[in-house]
Formats: structure tokens, sequence, C-alpha cells
């Protein structure tokens, strides 16, 4: 035992393409937090050729290497960490996190699921005793715990570790109903809550407390210019609730499963006029409504001292879908149309703290630094509601931050998680000329197109495939029958026109057999060989034929199947669920219009996109124990110290036998006893 299980991995492939994070003095790499799940509801009509640039995270070309390992440890038995290099706040098996941080969340038991108990075995003699265990081949022992014995003659000969009686199952006893025992105990009423206080000593759960610019701080030793830091949070009925406070060290999503959480923006409920002006300190739905606050360090008394800011700006062009880096906005609102520029579909606060005392639990903190990063777009107030995404993380301000990176399993998938996919890319290093491969990830995993306003297509209506989830989405494109023939006729050799439209960049990747999904939920993307290159049928495409007579288009391409092929591996009460194989396959169609329409009215023609999970069909390995042979072999010695000769026999051989027949016997009766003997 002492050896670890390792995973191999198929030859890389070839690729091109990736960019570099900024960094911080001193080579520290900034998180960047870019959106990945784009509002599907609020957007203008696309317009035709235009691709979306779907996210993706950084690539630290520095931490590729350039050739990437054969084989991954697979002993990690700690479920709930999600994010490589991060501390997972909850999570107290996370090695990243703070000492003070784990034992706090073990003594208020909100420790996040860790997965099973390790297992381990136990010596009933010195391990020096023992030249070799043998275990089954597909045992999932991997921790040596030595128990010592007592130094006595028969104690380390034999000692019982194991009944073979039958195994009947946990029993629980029938417990007694009413107020005994710990029935009433458990249900007592808790205490009656007195209103909050607002105090700056940050600890775990505590309000973030900021100042908007203009506030008075000349309140002397006082909180009374303090307001608690609130997001846009989704109510019971999804729509944004913008009373939710944000707790110190508590993220937004609580869990790792998703990167945003989404809310309804009903417009028709808001003063527009107000809510889309960036005049004083900003309507809610402006950057400047976040960018004017002024964070309370929790250093010091009152006022204490304020965090510094940085904003980055992302413009989501509706039409279009692209995003673009801007500097100063303006958001306003023309009664006139009905039109918000410039508004916030998604949010990012990164909030960079430190601890007193990082040992110790329950210890005050700091904020030290805030990142603020939006993507805003246009949206006409008939398009409502708006979808805004919100993104709350902490990272810690002496730790060098790495790129934030969420998995979907350690190792194995997590049912429900996204599934992770990106695009191949490549570099060639500046000092030694050699080319570095790693994977571009997409932020929420694989994306899949979702219908738009009124279920039409659009480039910016994207949402994304998740472990295990079969998924069939459709949405709309409105023709004229005079449209549909010059798109049969003068686009001939584009059948996938309008696929290629709201796929966006996704569509070029899949073409140019680049598009990659992780093999595990925890792939690297600085390991090629942990990701699964999508294999494409159906591609090159034929050309469109159009037929007047029934004014009928064939040879569309109207949409793929996603299939994914699923397994298991590793011991039964500790599954780990992979992808073994993936396959995108066109689907090919015929749109025609009816000749009963009139030639200017338009008719609607779909888009079909699904992903297929399919599990592999495997059957577990029964390994048992081999029967004890009927004969016990003995060593060459066993007459030592005495030595048989022909002249001494006659002594000898009388009393050895007897001996030799003693030991076997008790060793087979050893045998047939009810319990498993180890020496």
């Amino acid at each position: 035992m002492g050896g670890v299980a390792r995973r191999s991995h198929p030859p890389s492939q070839t690729g091109q393409g990736g960019h570099q994070p900024p960094r911080l003095a001193g080579g520290t790499w900034v998180p960047l937090l870019l959106v990945s799940f784009i509002a599907a509801v609020g957007r203008m009509p696309a317009v035709t050729g235009q691709l979306t640039t779907i996210p993706t995270y950084p690539v630290d070309w520095d931490a590729v290497p350039t050739i990437p390992p054969t084989s991954t440890n697979l002993t990690a038995n700690c479920n709930c960490d999600l994010r490589q290099e991060a501390c997972d706040l909850g999570c107290c098996c996370d090695s990243m996190c703070p000492a003070g941080l784990s034992t706090l969340f073990t003594d208020q038991g909100t420790c996040l699921p860790q997965g099973n108990e390790q297992q381990t075995l136990k010596y009933c003699v010195p391990s020096g005793y023992v030249q070799k265990v043998n275990l089954p081949s597909s045992s999932d022992f991997y921790v040596i715990a030595q128990q010592a014995a007592e130094v006595k003659f028969f104690s380390q000969l034999l000692c019982i570790v194991d009944d073979s009686n039958p195994n009947l199952g946990a029993n629980y006893p029938d417990p007694p109903a009413g107020p005994v025992g710990d029935n009433q105990e458990l249900a007592q009423c808790p205490a009656a809550v007195s209103p909050p206080t607002k105090s700056t000593d940050y600890r775990y759960g505590s309000t973030v407390y900021l100042q908007y610019s203009g506030s008075s701080s000349s309140v002397p030793n006082g909180t009374a210019g303090l307001q608690p830091l609130t997001i846009p949070f989704p109510a019971f009925t999804g729509l944004c609730n913008d009373e939710t406070a944000v707790g110190f060290l508590v993220g937004t999503p609580t869990g790792s499963k998703n990167y945003y959480v989404t809310c309804q923006r009903d417009l028709s409920a808001l003063d527009l006029a107000s809510a889309c002006s960036s005049a004083g300190s900003g309507g809610v739905l402006t950057p400047q409504y976040y960018s004017n606050m002024r964070f309370i360090t929790g250093r010091g008394t009152g006022f204490a001292p304020q965090a510094p800011v940085t904003v980055a700006i992302k413009y989501l062009n509706p039409a279009t879908g692209n995003l673009t880096s801007v500097n100063n906005t303006v958001s306003t609102y023309n009664a006139t149309t009905g039109m918000c520029t410039n508004v916030i579909t998604d949010l990012n606060i990164t909030m960079y703290y430190s601890l007193s005392n990082p040992d110790a639990s329950d210890t005050p903190g700091y904020i030290d630094a805030m990142e603020l990063t939006f993507v805003i777009t246009d949206v006409l107030a008939a398009r409502s509601p708006l979808l805004q995404n919100v993104r709350v993380s902490w990272m810690e301000t002496q730790v060098p931050q790495p790129i934030e990176v969420i998995v979907s399993g350690n190792p194995g998938y997590v049912t429900g998680f996204p599934l992770l996919a990106g695009v191949l890319a490549s570099t060639v290093d500046a000092t030694t000329g050699d080319t570095k491969q790693a994977v571009s990830r997409f932020v929420e995993g694989m994306p899949i197109p979702v219908p738009g306003h009124a279920g039409a297509c659009e480039p910016t209506s994207i949402g994304n495939v998740a472990y295990g989830a079969n998924i069939t989405s459709t949405c709309s494109i409105s023709l004229t029958a005079n449209q549909l023939r010059d798109f049969c006729t003068l686009e001939g050799t584009n059948p996938a026109k309008y696929v290629q439209t709201v796929i966006s960049s996704v569509y070029q990747s899949i073409v140019d057999n680049k598009l990659y999904v992780g093999e595990w939920g925890d792939a690297n993307y600085t390991n090629t060989n942990e990701w699964l290159k999508v294999s494409v049928s159906g591609y090159p495409f034929g050309n469109l034929g159009y037929t007047s007579a029934d004014n009928a288009c064939t040879g569309v391409i109207i949409g793929f199947d996603l299939q994914i092929v699923t397994g298991v591996a590793f011991a039964s009460n500790n599954l780990q669920q992979k992808v073994l194989y993936a396959n995108l396959c066109f689907k090919t169609g015929v749109w025609d219009f009816p000749e009963y329409l009139p030639g200017n009215t338009s008719r609607r023609f779909y888009l079909d996109f699904s992903t297929s999970f399919i599990r592999l069909p495997q059957q577990s390995e029964e390994v048992t124990k081999p029967a004890p042979p009927l004969v016990v072999p003995l060593p060459a010695d066993i007459f030592y110290p005495f030595v048989v000769t022909d002249g001494a026999a006659v002594d000898t051989r009388p009393a050895v036998w007897g001996m030799l027949t003693a030991a076997a016997a008790a060793l087979t009766l050893l045998q047939l006893l009810p319990f498993r003997a180890r020496a």
C-alpha cells in the first residue's frame, strides 16, 4: 500500500490562439471575472451574419508545460473543493482556506459535504513484523494507520481483524415518541431577535458596510452615515430584490454550481427616468450606482478608512452579441423610444480581504480593496424583463491570486454542474521557442443557444449544458417568402448561416475541430491530455437546393445534437463520473413557404439544438479473497535446531512430525473459524 491512483491520457492535439490576464506588480495574477451567461431577454433584434464573442477564462501561459503530464493524481477526497488554487468558503477540507476559517466552519457545523470518509488499514502488530499485505486489486484503502501491539509473544502471532458472519445491515431501534429524551431538546424555540447594530468589526457573515460618494463623513465616532451593501437577488418569484445584504466572506452564489445568480428586472415597475440615469449617485441600473460606493475596510472606528475601488466595464452589443471594453459611460433613458442605454446586465464584485489572525476562529477581518466588473447593454422597456447576473467573490490579499476557475467535480463530474468545454489554444514560448498548448475554457461551460425574446433566435441568447441533464432548445427565425428564396439562392454555399449566427464564435471552433470538453470534472486547462476533442459529423456541408414551384429550400442546417458518452470509475462506494466521448451531429432540414400564405407575411422557421448524455454499460468486477490452501507450506528450516540424519532419525523424527501435525491441525482449525486472522 502507499501508492496513488493515477489516470492516463491520450496524446494532445494541436491548436492556436489564447491570451494572458493582467498582472499586478510583482507578478501577481489579477482574477478577471467575465460573463458567460448572457441575458436571454431584453435584447434588440439580431443583425444577420454577426457573431457573439463567447467569453473564456484567460490562459496563464506561464503555468502551461511544454510537455503535459500523462497521469494525474486521483486520490483527492475533498468533494466540495471546486475552485483550483482558491479557497471554497465553507469547505473545511480545502487546503487553500485559512486554518481559522476551517475551524470556524467546523465549530458552527456548516461544513459542506466532503465525500466519503477515508478508510484505514490498521496493523495489530508492529509494521516491521509484516512483510507484505495482500489486498484485492480493486481495494480502495489509501491511508495506512498503525496500531501498536503489546510486546507479548501470543499477541504478535495472531489477531482478529474481521469476522466472516453475514452482514445483516444497520438496524435502528424504534425511538419513543412524545416530549421525552432528546425530542423536546431538539424542538426548542429560538431566542428573540434583536435589531441588528451597525458594526464594522467584520467577522464571518457580518454585514459589509459602505458610504455613497458625497455622504457626510463628519459624524464623530458614529455610524449614522453607513449603509449595508446590497445586491440584486432573486426573490420567490425570480424578480430582482435589491434588499439582499452582502455578508463578510459570504460569496454569491453561495455554492459553486453556478458562476452567477440570475434575477429578472421588471422594467415596468421602475421609474426608468431615474433608474437608467447616471446623474448624481446613479440609478439602480447604472454602473455609477455601485462605482460611487465607498466600502468600509473594517479598520478603526466610526467612519473607518475606505477601501480603494477599481472598475472595469464591457459593453454588450444587443444586436450583434459582441463584447467590447469601454471606459467612461453615460447611462440615459429616452422616453420617446423607451430605450435605456448602458444599463447593467452583469455585475461582478471581487473583495480582497485579510484576517487579523488567520489561525484563529471568528477572528476580525478587513476589506483591503474592491474590484467592480460590469457588463452593460441597451434595453427597450417594452422587452421587459431584463435579466441581471450577479457574482460576489472573496480573495485573500496576501496570497498570490491565480485565475479563479470553477470546476465541476473532484475529480469526477457532479451531476447538474456545467459540462467543462473550451477551445484549443497555442502560443510560442518567447524564451525557448517551444509551442505550448492549453484549453481556453468557457466560463459557464459548454454553451448552447436558447430562445430569446418571444422565442426568437438571438446572438445574445446563450444557455449552458449541465452534466447528466439532457436538453432540447428551439428558437425561431422569421422570414418572408422572398427572404427564404434569397437565402437559398444567393447563399447556397452557406447552409449553416443562421446556426452560425446564434451559436456565435463557438461555430468556428466546431468546424475547425478545436472544440474540447473536459474528461473529468476538474480537468486542468493547462493539461490538454485531460480534455477530449469533440468529433463532428455532417461537416463539410452540401449546397442548398431551391425549388421555386414549392418555394422550398433543402439542405438547411437547422441545428445540432451533442452526444456525450459517460462512464464511472473506481470503487463502488466512491464512484467518479467522467466523459468518455463527445460527438456533435449537425442536423439538416427543409424550409418551405406554404402557397396559401401571402408572400409579404413572415413565417417562423425553427432551429433545434440538443444535448444527450449516454451512459456506457459497465459491469463491476467482483474481487474475492482466494480460498486457503489445503496443504500448509512449510519452510525449509522447520527442523532447526535439529538435524535429521539416518542415524538420528529414530530419535528425532517422531517428535518433530508430532509437532508438525499439531501445528497443521491448529492452522486448519483457525481457517474454519467464523473470523479472519492475520499473522
